[in-house]
């Protein structure tokens, strides 16, 4: 077996270099202050959600029964 050569482990940490600043940006324009609106808004958009579900959701007369599932379905 040939030894590796060493120009890969070179490779190797421009890449490693090259995703860790990457991430750093990344991490840097998330946090923007310019950004704290948008990011409040898609926060409580579960919840509001979830309100507006349970508001519209008929209820049901019927309790759910096993043949009434997609399991017992082919």
């Amino acid at each position: 077996m040939t030894p590796m050569n060493p120009i890969w482990g070179h490779i190797a940490g421009v890449f490693i270099v090259l995703m860790m600043i990457t991430f750093i940006g990344i991490w840097i324009w998330a946090w923007r202050k310019k950004h704290k609106p948008t990011f409040d808004r898609l926060a409580r958009l579960p919840l509001e959600l979830d309100e507006e579900h349970l508001k519209e959701a008929p209820v049901a007369d019927e309790p759910v029964t096993p043949a009434d599932t997609k399991e017992d379905r082919p």
